[in-house]
């Protein structure tokens, strides 16, 4: 139900019209909110739920969905997205993984300077 009420929210649509799709999408990521997310996200990103201007509405191919990998790791999938940044992207965030979880603007140019 959390996951069908997340997907007819985020695509504003009632959530009888999604129920297959939000099936599709709990199967899929387990309801994991964090997996649902990034799987809405990797959908569109790869035109698999698009919005159709000419019938106002989003669409979705639900076979596609269906069959796309999902990971069961949220390191695994953190790496994936990580790996889709510039080069110098993953500089940084390799950079201030060393710093902990708290970490300000200066500290960044202060180890970004230090490598150049």
């Amino acid at each position: 139900r959390d996951v069908s009420e997340l997907i007819s929210d985020t695509i504003n649509l009632p959530q009888h019209l999604t129920k297959s799709f939000s099936d599709i999408i709990y199967k899929k990521t387990g309801g994991n909110a964090l997996f649902v997310t990034q799987f809405l996200q990797s959908l569109w990103d790869e035109g698999l739920l698009v919005f159709s201007l000419e019938l106002n509405t989003w669409k979705w191919d639900a076979d596609a969905s269906d069959a796309k990998e999902i990971f069961d790791d949220v390191g695994v999938l953190m790496a994936k997205k990580i790996r889709q940044l510039p080069i110098g992207c993953q500089y940084a965030i390799k950079l201030l993984s060393c710093v902990g979880s708290k970490c300000n603007e200066s500290i960044l140019k202060l180890f970004m300077r230090e490598e150049e």
